[in-house]
């Protein structure tokens, strides 16, 4: 079979009954925002001008905390773990909300992955979300599977758009969820501020092992979009800069040059990190003995980005953060010491790096 005819099987094989989703091309989708009169989540309009689509003002984005993590959805008491997650983002992210002073507190946006359906519920109930958030889902329409990515939005950025590329490489119909803010890239010859935009990619690369193997090719796909407006006309600007992030499942030798093949900068890399050392593990140090025997620690989850950006700071973080999970009640008559234990929220440890900025030729921005 001829590599046209093979595209356009995969093609086809990516169109499902949630509704004709188109592989390695961007698939547009809505984003919300809480509505507080009515207590609920209503569609944002998108646009590409610096007007402001709702009552929150918007801040120039000239830096930014972006933070990444993959909460397991094969472990038990998801809604548990994921509640548990979410109020650990919120007192590590919003911690310097304590003066008030809306203008001190950094840019958040969160990428989460391995998100089910009632996570997606959890998420829209949770108020710090509702008060400081645009969120990208508010059910499954836009996933090809029964889990899949949600990105969170700091209300103060003006998003441009948001879509998503389904891989068609995928076996485990995985995609890259893409935002575009607006952000500041320079100076105008007349004195005004040359707007750009900052493409972020959420996602969440191929698990198993392949041959040949996908996850470089999901990754070339998503760099299309990062360095450009992606592959055949896609009617979408090139951005200033670019940011991905996600569990990129990065554990086999191709998973080590991809991002360089691919002319991403690795944000651990940058700022001195070493692969194979303790400090570069984001799974394996929370998962049973037994398992960490089987397969050792890995650097699956990274940053990686491009453009017109330094990255200032990472770390990981939810290292040995639990979740309570209570046990059901025992029927009448019986008794039960224990009344509940702890477990990890996720096998996963989660990324945090902040960004900044810059302008033509890597000039600083003021």
């Amino acid at each position: 079979m001829s590599q046209r005819l093979i595209s356009a099987f995969q093609r086809l094989q990516a169109l499902t009954t949630k509704g004709l989703i188109s592989a390695d091309i961007s698939n547009p989708q809505p984003y919300y925002s809480y509505n507080q009169t009515t207590r609920t989540w209503d569609p944002v309009q998108t646009d590409t001008t610096q007007r402001s689509t709702t009552s929150t003002s918007i801040t120039p984005l000239k830096s930014l905390t972006l933070t990444t993590w993959n909460i397991d959805f094969q472990q038990p008491c998801k809604a548990e773990r994921t509640q548990a997650g979410l109020n650990y983002l919120e007192k590590v992210l919003l911690k310097s909300n304590a003066d008030n002073n809306n203008d001190r507190t950094p840019m958040n946006v969160i990428f989460l992955q391995e998100m089910v359906p009632n996570d997606l519920s959890i998420i829209q109930q949770t108020k710090w979300i509702q008060d400081h958030f645009f969120i990208t889902d508010l059910n499954d329409t836009h996933w090809r599977g029964t889990y899949g990515t949600t990105t969170l939005i700091d209300k103060r950025c003006h998003v441009q758009r948001v879509f998503r590329v389904p891989y068609s490489t995928s076996r485990m119909q995985r995609d890259g969820l893409f935002v575009d803010l607006s952000c500041f890239q320079g100076q105008k010859a007349n004195g005004g501020s040359e707007i750009g935009a900052l493409r972020l990619c959420n996602t969440h690369l191929e698990s198993l092992l392949s041959n040949p193997p996908i996850r470089p090719k999901q990754l070339h796909l998503a760099s299309k979009f990062m360095h450009g407006s992606g592959p055949g006309e896609t009617g979408l600007p090139t951005p200033h800069a670019a940011i991905l992030a996600g569990d990129l499942n990065a554990f086999a030798p191709e998973d080590l040059t991809a991002p360089n093949e691919c002319g991403l900068r690795d944000a651990f890399l940058v700022l001195g990190g070493k692969d194979g050392t303790e400090e570069s593990f984001t799974w394996g140090r929370q998962i049973p003995d037994w398992l960490r025997e089987m397969f050792g620690c890995s650097r699956m989850d990274k940053i990686l980005f491009c453009g017109g950006l330094e990255v200032e700071r990472l770390e990981t973080i939810g290292a040995g953060e639990m979740a309570w999970i209570e046990y059901s009640k025992v029927s009448e008559g019986e008794s039960d010491d224990e009344e509940g234990e702890e477990m990890w929220i996720t096998d996963h440890l989660g990324l945090s790096a902040n960004f900044r900025i810059t302008g033509f030729g890597g000039k600083e921005i003021v």
